[in-house]
């Protein structure tokens, strides 16, 4: 299938950069960054997080978040802050009072985490692993929020690294898991049977890097993978639309895949790349067409890589982070 790529600029406004920050980590990089109300945060090679005052940038906490890799860090509401790392942990911080407690909860499992995410009325925690020879799987970790019990374990899903946990946005027993096997799956965890859980699965054909939900009903599946390649598909598992090896799109310089972002309000769907010298852009995604729709200007911005972006919709503000150590706020303009 031959991919219709446009420019179209009036989807999206122009990004300015705001402000952009060196953080000063010497030889340690960002792995990622996202923002609540207050803080931009960001996760880093140190074992760290990181609570930047959202206005200014300036560095507000330093929390020394675990003894190993941070392997995934989410915001669940405008409250708490999970980390999941390969000291087989995962913590659960109150951003009300960062930096001075600890941990209001911690998930302890036996294996390094990889992924995780929490349920949309968090009642449970996903966690996924490494492949482990001693047992020749990645498993598959379900705790009880209220308690940090683990309740369930799932270990025939996946036969190499879980790198995606998402939970449904709506339906807390559904959730998506992907693995450099090269599977998606799709579950419904109402009753905690393996075999009867997996509602669905996706052979990618390639070690997948990302998957997630979206749509108005969060009805369709993207997947990005490691080879820079990317497709959707139904919840069912079917093929909506192959968009190939999207460094062959040829408009602008796309080098990987950042991730993928839906915006609720417009109901439109990005791909968000980026290139070597630190450039980002933006794709609004048809089936058989990418639209290009806005790119971030690296003067003052990056130099390197960009690892991490957090999209804003309502507000139309970016926070990226990037190889170069760099931190850097973006606002979109209005007419």
């Amino acid at each position: 299938m031959s991919i219709d790529v446009q420019t179209c600029t009036d989807i999206l406004p122009p990004f300015q950069l705001v402000k952009g920050i060196d953080l000063g980590y010497n030889n340690d990089y960002l792995f990622d960054v996202t923002a609540n109300s207050q803080y931009a945060l960001t996760s880093a090679s140190d074992n760290c997080v990181r609570l930047y005052d959202l206005a200014t940038l300036q560095l507000a906490h330093t929390m020394p978040a675990h003894t190993s890799k941070i392997s995934k860090m989410k915001l669940k509401n405008d409250q708490y802050l999970f980390t999941a790392s390969e000291d087989a942990t995962l913590k659960r911080w109150d951003l009300r009072v960062p930096g001075t407690t600890g941990p209001s909860q911690t998930f302890k499992y036996t294996k390094p985490l990889t992924a995780f995410d929490i349920n949309c009325n968090d009642t449970m925690a996903i966690v996924g692993t490494e492949f482990s020879s001693s047992n020749f799987s990645a498993d598959i970790g379900f705790y009880d929020t209220r308690n940090t019990k683990l309740m369930h374990t799932f270990t025939d899903s996946h036969g190499d690294d879980i790198t995606e946990i998402q939970c449904h946005a709506s339906m807390p027993a559904q959730f998506l898991s992907c693995s450099t096997d090269g599977m998606i799956n799709n579950y419904d965890v109402t009753e905690f049977d393996e075999e009867e859980a997996m509602v669905s699965a996706i052979n990618s054909g390639s070690s997948v890097n990302k998957t997630g939900y979206f749509g108005p009903n969060a009805e369709y599946i993207y997947c990005l993978t490691h080879i820079e390649s990317f497709s959707l598909h139904t919840l069912e598992g079917d093929l909506i639309c192959d968009y190939g090896d999207i460094r062959t799109i040829g408009l602008t310089p796309v080098k990987y895949a950042i991730d993928c972002s839906y915006d609720p309000a417009t109901q439109r769907f990005y791909l968000i790349t980026g290139s070597n010298t630190g450039s980002v852009d933006f794709f609004h995604v048809n089936v058989g067409q990418l639209q290009h729709c806005q790119q971030l200007n690296i003067q003052g911005g990056h130099s390197d890589v960009v690892r991490s972006l957090y999209w804003n919709h309502a507000t139309q503000s970016i926070l990226t982070g990037g190889e170069d150590g760099r931190l850097c706020a973006w606002q979109g303009q209005t007419h």
